[in-house]
């Protein structure tokens, strides 16, 4: 079984569309989202699947949109390209705003 690649990264993109990009750029890669986690507007951690041998691919289509993603190992093919990979892509946000706030409602009881 592959492991789950890692991959983190950097930018000073506005979120949504950082967030609308990177899901774009999967899609058009052929893979396909399976979770976001947003935290605040600091981090999105977005869980991936693509065929192994495409990651080369996104990892230079982000840097290409301005997100700097961190140098991946060199396993990112494996053995099989064609084989589906799962991964991870936490993207850092950089810039002035403050931490956005949300208001959670209380639960009676």
């Amino acid at each position: 079984m592959m492991r789950i690649l890692m991959l983190n990264a950097v930018t000073r993109r506005e979120r949504k569309d950082a967030t609308s990009f990177v899901f774009d750029t999967v899609n058009d890669l052929g893979g396909w989202i399976d979770d976001v986690q947003m935290y605040s507007n600091l981090m999105n951690t977005i869980r991936l699947t693509l065929s192994a041998g495409t990651y080369p691919a996104l990892v230079a289509a982000l840097r290409e949109g301005g997100i700097a993603v961190d140098e991946p190992g060199t396993d990112l093919a494996g053995n099989d390209p064609a084989a589906e990979r799962m991964a991870t892509l936490q993207i850092t946000f950089i810039h002035d705003e403050p931490d956005m706030r949300r208001d959670v409602p209380a639960v009676p009881g």
